[in-house]
């Protein structure tokens, strides 16, 4: 008994260990048993989505950005990509979409002092509510976000690089 005991210990431990490393790797990483999954976005989604992209990409500036993704995730795991720093209340409850892109934006409805240029950046990233598809937040940056989408969960193609 105890020889099966310990030839079982060994194999736990290595499922804790890949479960350890899935964990530290992302939640896109799957198979760990009582680990969360991360909710993948809906098929349906995608078209709305891809249109919400477009539209932000064209109002600033870039008909047609290299590329966009989207994440299924929470506003307040959002936020920690797309505007760092920002905290909304009850926004941890809040399911949404993050929709980065790769372009080159300038922040057209912006209001910057008067005689600042108008903010710019190569990446656009926007909180998509995922219930009603309406944007609830945007942010414009030079370098990529600070948390990878990623990390969020598994990322969705909406315009694939070269497309």
């Amino acid at each position: 008994m105890h020889e099966t005991v310990s030839a079982r210990r060994p194999a736990r431990a290595a499922a804790a260990l890949a479960c350890a490393v899935a964990v530290l790797a992302g939640p896109a990483v799957a198979g760990c048993a009582g680990q969360a999954r991360a909710a993948h976005v809906p098929a349906s989604a995608v078209a709305r989505l891809t249109a919400v992209a477009r539209r932000a990409a064209t109002v600033n500036g870039d008909h047609a950005p290299a590329w966009a993704t989207a994440v299924a995730t929470t506003r307040a795991k959002a936020l920690t990509s797309a505007t760092p720093g920002d905290t909304v209340p009850g926004a941890a409850g809040t399911r949404v979409f993050l929709v980065t892109m790769l372009g080159r934006f300038t922040a057209y409805d912006s209001s910057p002092p008067s005689g600042a240029a108008l903010p710019t950046g190569r990446y656009l990233s926007l909180v998509v509510d995922a219930r009603t598809f309406e944007v609830l937040d945007s942010g414009l940056s030079a370098k990529p976000p600070p948390v990878a989408p990623a990390s969020l969960g598994p990322v969705t193609y909406l315009i694939r690089p070269g497309h």
